[in-house]
């Protein structure tokens, strides 16, 4: 039990351990079945099937069972960006919030939005009343279902940053889970539709996105555009020279998990209201099916936030005003930029290029795809591909780097009593 409080500083081993528990807390939610919910899930709740495929995936949800943790990542994921999209900037600017008070505000958030797709979810389903007891009413049960799935969820997001602590991957490892499970259930159809010649010339434009992905996400995974920093301590012709690095793709995947849980919330939030206000089913009807990925205002809304998202992200990996201040502080400075204001504006505009080409790949080969659904919605498996094998790769980049980290930090000892791993002699 010693080695388990060790949180970042454990052994590769301990860290394994922590992963496999939290993954079969996960695995054992997600099939705990929640009563009074039967039938079979429609893709009326989510704005269409497609959507609602491409959301239970990517957030490791499992919205075609009624389980503990059908809405799987979604709710903290949604929160998470919109709280740092809408509510973080103008005004949180000048201002030092508490990180109590930050954490409370995106919890607070991440129930709301889990209430509303919880809503949603249970539109899909039969939900009988109870028939005993003195709360034999249907709302009664309906309420039990939105605390279950609610719950769930809060729970969901626990697990995710308790391996964010404790084990490898952090939230990253519950969307690899549900990938291999989605993999798995659509690996037995997948020679017959190869052998369709219906799908000949999607499946070539499929394959050559495939190949293309995983060229750039091994060659490009790792590549970095480094930007030399003048230190007066350490670069000079005998202690070497000393850069700022850059990934050539600042926000590895993140863009399309964070897409299709940011595209879905909308139709959950329209669908919830549908249910709740008398008379809204038409008009909510009417934006469910204009919002899905097989419709022209929802492919294209999909394609502008992966590209927005990409930017976004990247920006925020770097955090230019952070890293021109911390330069500044210790004396550093880039070549021919004078520090402070200047030099942030000069690695916001790096990052920015570097993550609007990276934004034009993704569109272009895990985007695009996604036009055939409406066409061809039985190849859906076959159509998020791409993304799938990006998702793969920056989980497999991910792990390669913190496992390269733990094992360096396992070769130090450290002072003051706290030991994390033995020293080398």
């Amino acid at each position: 039990m010693a080695q388990l409080r060790e949180g970042k500083y454990a052994s590769m081993r301990t860290k394994v351990a922590w992963t496999a528990l939290l993954l079969m807390c996960f695995l054992i939610g997600r099939n705990i079945h929640i009563p009074f919910l039967y039938g079979t899930a429609t893709g009326k709740g989510a704005g269409g099937e497609g959507l609602l495929n491409a959301a239970n995936v990517f957030t490791g949800g499992n919205f075609f069972y009624p389980s503990v943790f059908s809405l799987g990542l979604g709710p903290w994921m949604g929160a998470a960006i919109l709280w740092r999209f809408l509510f973080i900037g103008r005004f949180a600017r000048g201002r030092k919030i508490p990180e109590k008070t930050v954490d409370r505000a995106r919890n607070t958030l991440m129930v709301i939005l889990a209430v509303f797709q919880s809503i949603s979810l249970m539109a899909m389903y039969t939900v009988d009343p109870m028939t005993w007891g003195p709360l034999s009413q249907r709302v009664v049960v309906q309420i039990f279902v939105v605390l279950i799935l609610t719950g769930g969820a809060v729970l969901v997001a626990w697990l995710a940053k308790q391996n964010e602590n404790f084990g490898l991957g952090g939230i990253t490892m519950f969307i690899f889970y549900q990938i291999i499970i989605t993999v798995m259930g659509n690996l037995g159809a997948l020679p017959a539709t190869v052998a369709n010649s219906q799908y000949t010339g999607v499946l070539w434009f499929v394959l050559v996105a495939c190949i293309g992905v995983v060229l750039v996400g091994v060659f490009v995974g790792n590549a970095e555009m480094r930007l030399h920093i003048n230190k007066v301590s350490i670069d000079n012709g005998f202690m070497g020279v000393s850069y700022l690095p850059i990934k050539l793709n600042p926000a590895g995947a993140s863009p399309i998990m964070y897409a299709a849980a940011l595209l879905a919330i909308p139709q959950f939030v329209v669908n919830a209201t549908s249910q709740l206000v008398p008379g809204a089913s038409t008009g909510a009807y009417r934006f469910l099916s204009m919002w899905g990925l097989s419709s022209p205002v929802g492919f294209t809304s999909y394609l502008i936030l992966l590209f927005a998202l990409t930017i976004f992200f990247g920006l925020f990996t770097v955090d230019p005003k952070q890293t021109a201040m911390r330069m500044q502080d210790s004396g550093e400075y880039l070549d021919y930029v004078p520090p402070g204001q200047a030099t942030r504006q000069f690695i916001r505009s790096r990052v920015t290029l570097l993550s609007a080409l990276s934004g034009v790949f993704l569109v272009v080969l895990t985007g695009l795809p996604l036009y055939y659904i409406g066409r061809y919605p039985d190849l859906q498996f076959v159509l998020t591909a791409p993304q799938t094998l990006m998702i793969l790769l920056s989980l497999l980049w991910l792990l390669n780097e913190e496992i390269a980290d733990t094992m360096i930090g396992r070769k130090y000892s450290f002072t003051l009593g706290v030991t994390p791993g033995r020293a080398v002699a």
